[in-house]
């Protein structure tokens, strides 16, 4: 019984440090593994969902810079401005 009690809380531990590595780690380097491990054919799957939403994420940005189109620096800077008085 002890061991078994070993092997979850190993499997628990190892899970959350995963976990917290992944999304620790720049997005970037997130999409380099997906891009290894999801087929460029692929079309469904967990794999490719989770791509899709970190590429989504990253296109979105701060907004606060000119390379983003949707980004409204003039607003972001008086957002800035204002947190600051």
């Amino acid at each position: 019984m002890a061991a078994l009690q070993n092997a979850v809380v190993f499997a628990l531990v190892a899970a959350s440090v995963l976990f917290s590595v992944w999304w620790l780690t720049p997005a970037r380097w997130r999409l380099w593994v997906l891009d290894r491990l999801v087929s460029a054919d692929a079309t469904r799957g967990p794999l490719v969902r989770l791509r899709g939403s970190l590429l989504a994420r990253a296109a979105l940005g701060c907004n606060a810079c000119k390379a983003n189109p949707s980004a409204d620096a003039q607003r972001s800077t008086q957002k800035a401005a204002g947190l600051r008085h």
